[in-house]
C-alpha cells in the first residue's frame, strides 16, 4: 500500500513539474510534496534552552500550517480533477508528516520542559500535547478517513428519484422552472422541497421526510458503522468508557453535563419537519432594503471598529502578481481589477491584510445565494509573520442577510488577525475553537449593534428557529452515537428510539418512532462528530458576555481582553474576568437557563 501511494505522488509529482509554469497551483503541489520538517535544531539541554528551542520548533514547523491553511485558500478554485487529486495528496502528506513531527522524541522532549515555563511556553506545550493525543496510528486513520469518505458521498448524491407506494401520495409532475421561466435540471434537494411544499397531505409528507432522511442509509450503514467502532476502540484504549467521554474531556464536560445543555437549549417550534416548507410560505417575507455600495459599507464597518483601536489603510491593488493572489486569478480572472488591499492595525502594530474582491452582479448571481464569503490565507504569528484574509461580496448589497453575512466574516478575519500569538498553535481557529468563535461573535454583534437593521421578519426567525432547533435534536443523536459502547448492529441501539423521539418530539412537537436512524441522515456525524454541538455552546457563551459584560468593562477593554489578550490568559481566566465567577461548565449550564431570569 505505501509504495502504490509513491507511486502515485511521484507521479502527480513529474506531471506538477512540467505543467509548473502554466499551472501555479501545480507547482504549490510539488513544494507541498517535497516538504519536510527538521527538527535536528533543538538543542539537548532542555531545562535552559526550552524557550528557545519553542522558537525553533515555530520556525521548523509553521511552513507545515501555511501550506495546510493554503490548502484551504486553494479549494474552492480547483475545479479539474487532477487539481482536487493533488490538494488531497498534499493534505495526506501533511496529515502524515504532522503524525510523524508529534510522535517524535524531540517533540516530547519539548512538551516535557515547556511545561514549567510561564505562558505563553506553557499553553505551547498543552496544546501540542492535546495535537499529540488526538493524532491516529496512519492504518487506523487511514480506515477511518476511507469510512468518512464513503459517507460524504453516499449523503452527497443527487441522482435519485421519488417513488411513492401509495398513488395518493403522488402529485402530477411539473417542470422546476427558474426567475426567466427557463427549466432547470432537477435533484433529489429540489424535488423534496417541492414536494413538501405541494403536497396537501401531511401524511404523505411524513412518509417523503422519512425517506429522504434514510436515502443513502444501505450505502453508509456499514460505514456508520465502522467509524463507530473506530471511535469506541481508541477511547477504550485510552482508559475510557466510550468516544464521547474522551472527545468532551478537553472541553471539561461529561456527556451527561452535555445532555443537560442541549436540554437548556431545547424550545419546541411546534411545527415538524416535513411541515416546516408549508410553514414558511405562509409567514411574512423579509421586506427590501436600499442597495449599498459595499465599499461604502465596509468603509463604515471600519469606522465603528477605530473606537476599538482598529484602524485600516487601503492599498489599491495594480496587478495580480503576488503568489497569494496568483491562483485564485487563475481561475477567477476577470476579478483581478477589483482587488484591493486593506491593511489592518490595531493600536500602533500592523496585524496584517485583508484582500477583498468585490464580484459583478454577474458573477454574484452565480455564486451562493447571499455571495460574501471568507478565507483565511496566512495566519497571524507575532515575530514570524503578517495574517493574510480574503473577502470576497457583491458589489452591491441588496438585502440585510448579505449586510449581516459581510459583518460576520470580516469579524472572523479581524478576530484572526488580531489574536495572533506567538505561536501558531495558540492562534488559528482549527486549534483555539472556542475563544476564535466567541470572539468572533461578540465582534458581529457589536457591529450589529451599530446598524440600523429592521427587525427580523416572520419567515428568518421560523428559520433561524427550525435550525437551532435541528442542530439541538442531532446534537442529542451524536451524542448517544457516540455515548452507545455497544454494537450498532445489535437491537440495545434500538432501544434509543425511545429517547431520541422524544428529544424529536420536544424541539418539533411530533414523535420519530425509529430516531435511531437520524445518524444516517447527515454527514456531521462522521465528520465533526461529537464537536457538532459546540457552535450552540459558543453562542451560549457568547451572550452572557454580551449581556453581563458591559456592567464591568467597555467595548474596548472586552476587545483587548477577548480578542487581543496580550497578557495570554487562559480562557477561563478571560471569561472570568468578563462576566465573573463561577465559570466551571456546570455553572455556565446552569447560567445559560437562568441567564434571563430574576434569579441570575
Amino acid at each position: 500500500m505505501l509504495k502504490s501511494i509513491s507511486l502515485v505522488i511521484l507521479s502527480f509529482s513529474l506531471l506538477a513539474t512540467a505543467n509548473a509554469v502554466a499551472n501555479p497551483l501545480a507547482l504549490f503541489v510539488e513544494q507541498c510534496l517535497q516538504y519536510k520538517p527538521d527538527l535536528s535544531n533543538l538543542q539537548q539541554d532542555t531545562l535552559s534552552s526550552s524557550a528557545h528551542n519553542a522558537v525553533e520548533f515555530e520556525k521548523q514547523t509553521l511552513a507545515l500550517n501555511n501550506i495546510n491553511d493554503r490548502i484551504q485558500y486553494y479549494r474552492p478554485f480547483t475545479t479539474d480533477s487532477l487539481s482536487k487529486q493533488g490538494l488531497l495528496w498534499c493534505q495526506l502528506h501533511l496529515a502524515d508528516e504532522l503524525y510523524v513531527l508529534t510522535t517524535n522524541s524531540q517533540t516530547l522532549q519539548l512538551i516535557d520542559s515547556l511545561q514549567h515555563q510561564s505562558a505563553p511556553y506553557n499553553q505551547l506545550a498543552e496544546r501540542l500535547e492535546r495535537v499529540e493525543q488526538t493524532q491516529w496510528k496512519l492504518t487506523e486513520k487511514s480506515k477511518l478517513h476511507s469510512a468518512q469518505a464513503t459517507v460524504n458521498q453516499a449523503l452527497s448524491e443527487r441522482e435519485l428519484n421519488m417513488q411513492f407506494n401509495d398513488d395518493q401520495c403522488l402529485l402530477k409532475t411539473q417542470p422546476v422552472v427558474d426567475e426567466n421561466n427557463r427549466q432547470v435540471s432537477t435533484n433529489i434537494d429540489i424535488q423534496i422541497a417541492k414536494y413538501l411544499l405541494k403536497q396537501p397531505k401531511a401524511q404523505c409528507r411524513q412518509q417523503a421526510w422519512f425517506a429522504y432522511q434514510l436515502r443513502a442509509k444501505s450505502k453508509l450503514q456499514a460505514a456508520i458503522a465502522y467509524i463507530h467502532e473506530l471511535q469506541q476502540k481508541r477511547a477504550i484504549e485510552q482508559g475510557y468508557q466510550n468516544a464521547a467521554e474522551l472527545a468532551l474531556k478537553p472541553y471539561e464536560l461529561t456527556p451527561s453535563m452535555l445532555n443537560r445543555f442541549l436540554d437548556t437549549q431545547t424550545d419546541s417550534i411546534d411545527i415538524a419537519p416535513w411541515d416546516i416548507a408549508q410553514a414558511l410560505f405562509l409567514t411574512q417575507k423579509t421586506a427590501p432594503i436600499e442597495p449599498v455600495s459595499s465599499h461604502d459599507y465596509l468603509s463604515q464597518l471600519f469606522e465603528q471598529l477605530m473606537p476599538l483601536g482598529i484602524r485600516s489603510e487601503y492599498i489599491a491593488q495594480q496587478n495580480s502578481k503576488s503568489d497569494v493572489l496568483e491562483q485564485e486569478n487563475t481561475a477567477n480572472n476577470e476579478q483581478k481589477d477589483n482587488i484591493n488591499i486593506i491593511r489592518i492595525w490595531h493600536q500602533q502594530r500592523l496585524l496584517g491584510e485583508i484582500y477583498t474582491y468585490p464580484l459583478s452582479q454577474q458573477q454574484s448571481q452565480s455564486k451562493s445565494t447571499f455571495s460574501v464569503n471568507s478565507q483565511l490565507i496566512k495566519q497571524t504569528v507575532i515575530g514570524h509573520q503578517f495574517g493574510q484574509y480574503a473577502l470576497s461580496f457583491p458589489a452591491t448589497l441588496t438585502t440585510q442577510k448579505q449586510q449581516q453575512k459581510l459583518i460576520a466574516s470580516l469579524s472572523q478575519a479581524i478576530v484572526s488577525l488580531a489574536q495572533g500569538g506567538q505561536f501558531y498553535l495558540l492562534a488559528h481557529k482549527t486549534q483555539n475553537k472556542q475563544q476564535h468563535s466567541i470572539a468572533t461573535l461578540w465582534l458581529s454583534n457589536y457591529l450589529s449593534q451599530l446598524q440600523q437593521f429592521a427587525s427580523s421578519s416572520q419567515r428568518e426567525q421560523l428559520v433561524m428557529k427550525y435550525q437551532r432547533q435541528m442542530r439541538v435534536f442531532r446534537s442529542k443523536v451524536t451524542l448517544n452515537y457516540f455515548q452507545y459502547s455497544g454494537n450498532l448492529d445489535d437491537n440495545n441501539w434500538l432501544t434509543y428510539n425511545t429517547e431520541l423521539s422524544a428529544a424529536f418530539r420536544d424541539s418539533f412537537g411530533q414523535s420519530w418512532p425509529n430516531a435511531t436512524d437520524a445518524i444516517y441522515s447527515y454527514q456531521a456525524i462522521a465528520n465533526e462528530g461529537i464537536s457538532y454541538y459546540l457552535p450552540l455552546w459558543q453562542q451560549a457563551v457568547a451572550q452572557l458576555i454580551i449581556n453581563q459584560s458591559t456592567s464591568r468593562h467597555s467595548s474596548q477593554e472586552i476587545f483587548n481582553l477577548l480578542i487581543v489578550n496580550e497578557e495570554y490568559l487562559p480562557f477561563n481566566d478571560q471569561l472570568e474576568q468578563l462576566i465573573g465567577p463561577p465559570i466551571d461548565p456546570h455553572s455556565l449550564i446552569w447560567r445559560f437557563k437562568h441567564a434571563r431570569t430574576a434569579q441570575e
